[in-house]
């Protein structure tokens, strides 16, 4: 798998471009973005409508790179460490230009910290037959909202003569520095969110002749060092998910 990074270093001296921030006429929501609602205060589930209405196209978000890096050498096992050291050196060089943007600088020094964190849980992780995920993937559809769930990479196995599949998605945001017992559970429940999410999206959409298996479908948490695995039982979760999202179309034109 060969990372091309040419065009990004053409433009990333200006820093992240914004267009002008348009409001979207239907409702849709990322995958993370609906993880976080269902942990959320209502005031905080109103928020959360609102910024996925309005529509804007950064040109960078951040740990787009380290996420790229970090899939490559999951699928290429025998290159991990040349992948990572790779770019490793390319962050550093980054940190350390001063033509840069802020925001390039410090993506870069915080991807750096991302890789020290996926190094730690590396074993957690280790012994499975990863695959490049669709580069354009279907959204899921629950109760008429389109949500955007991205499997990073995909993940095989043959079990009983089953051909068996699941996906995984990197969550690499900072939890809070000052994070107690309650909101590191509900970190922990965003993340069971978003595996029950790639669960259901790999059914649905990425399964082709292999059958999912609920112990492949992972949201994986760097900075925590945690790997969430879809519940064997998700009847629950699910419609937890299409009654949210029921919810946000009802919402959509009124926040």
């Amino acid at each position: 798998m060969v990372i091309d990074f040419l065009n990004y270093e053409k433009f990333i001296a200006h820093g992240a471009l914004m267009t002008d921030i348009r409001r979207r006429p239907t409702p849709r929501i990322s995958a993370n973005d609906l993880a976080r609602y269902m942990v959320s205060t209502e005031s905080g589930k109103i928020g959360i409508i609102r910024r996925a209405r309005e529509s804007s196209t950064p040109g960078r978000i951040r740990y787009t790179d380290a996420k790229d890096i970090l899939k490559a050498a999951l699928i290429d096992p025998a290159g991990e460490r040349r992948i990572i050291a790779a770019g490793r050196d390319m962050f550093d060089q980054r940190v350390d230009d001063a033509s840069l943007s802020d925001f390039v600088r410090d993506d870069a020094a915080k991807s750096l910290d991302a890789f020290d964190a996926f190094d730690r849980m590396r074993n957690e992780i280790a012994g499975f037959d990863y695959q490049p995920a669709p580069k354009r993937q279907p959204k899921l559809t629950l109760a008429d909202v389109p949500v955007s769930v991205y499997a990073d990479v995909l993940i095989h196995r043959d079990y009983r003569g089953v051909g068996q599949i699941g996906g995984a998605i990197f969550r690499m945001t900072l939890p809070d520095e000052e994070e107690g017992e309650s909101a590191t559970t509900k970190r922990r429940e965003m993340g069971l969110y978003a595996a029950t999410l790639v669960q259901m999206h790999i059914r649905e959409n990425l399964a082709g002749n292999r059958t999912p298996a609920h112990q492949l479908c992972w949201a994986i948490d760097v900075q925590c060092g945690e790997k969430h695995i879809a519940p064997r039982t998700y009847a629950q979760r699910a419609q937890n998910l299409e009654n949210a999202c029921r919810f946000i179309a009802a919402m959509w034109d009124r926040v």
